[in-house]
């Protein structure tokens, strides 16, 4: 997925009847209620009844919107992706001239920052359990699709990357056949990347990913009192091991 085409499928058409506009709005007030019942007391605190109480509403009435607690949470995943690959365009739209080492810190650092500030909701995206790849009608459901659109950002740039000045990699006799042919089937994603590439970028990836995790969850105050510093020096590692022209941290 190109980031062209990350721009296009994240558009949202505004159109429809008078009742579809107040279908939507109701939907909307639904998923305020919810993510509202979210930040206050976590996940387990939104449920159907608790909705329809902030909205003083039956659950029956509420059951014509969602029929069910999954139809909710996962129709709340799919707005909250979708706000986060919202901030993290805008941002890349805030400096048409950045370079990919710029660009790199611009979704890296934007990444951190919306976790930092939206901590029940980088919790349910990041921090629970999703369905499994295999489960039936996964591709097809709004949070699926909106995690790719999120996911579809970082492959573009490091594809981008790649492109400009091939970075070293690991050879496939280091991977094992296994691991080398999942990451085969995932090159025409990344542009035709070789699966050694496609490790080392998914290395980094789950390693800036990780470091973000726990800081949201606070686990790394036993050794960092403001981990930024931290985060800093390990994206700077991680932009010199890609080729690019990062700046050192201060």
């Amino acid at each position: 997925m190109t980031w062209t085409h990350v721009k296009e499928e994240f558009r949202v058409d505004s159109g429809g009847t008078g009742r579809d506009r107040r279908r939507a709005a109701t939907l909307a007030d639904i998923k305020a209620a919810a993510r509202k019942l979210l930040v206050n007391g976590g996940s387990s605190a939104v449920g159907l009844r608790a909705v329809a109480r902030e909205l003083g509403l039956t659950p029956p009435a509420l059951y014509r919107y969602f029929p069910s607690h999954e139809a909710l949470i996962g129709a709340l995943i799919a707005d909250l992706y979708d706000e986060l690959t919202g901030a993290l365009m805008d941002l890349q739209c805030s400096d048409e001239d950045a370079d990919l080492g710029a660009r790199l810190y611009l979704l890296a650092n934007g990444f951190r920052d919306w976790g930092l500030a939206h901590p029940a909701e980088f919790t349910l995206l990041f921090g629970t359990a999703v369905l499994s790849p295999d489960a039936a009608d996964h591709e097809e459901t709004p949070g699926h699709q909106a995690a790719m659109r999120f996911g579809g950002l970082f492959k573009e740039l490091v594809a981008q990357i790649w492109h400009w000045k091939p970075f070293p990699y690991p050879p496939e006799e280091r991977l094992g056949a296994e691991l080398v042919a999942q990451l085969a089937a995932e090159s025409e994603e990344f542009q035709g990347m070789p699966p050694g590439a496609i490790y080392l970028s998914l290395t980094y990836w789950t390693r800036l990913y990780g470091l973000i995790c726990m800081e949201v969850f606070g686990q790394l105050h036993w050794v960092l009192p403001d981990a930024a510093a931290y985060f800093e020096a390990q994206l700077y590692e991680i932009g010199l091991a890609l080729g690019l022209d990062c700046p050192a941290p201060e």
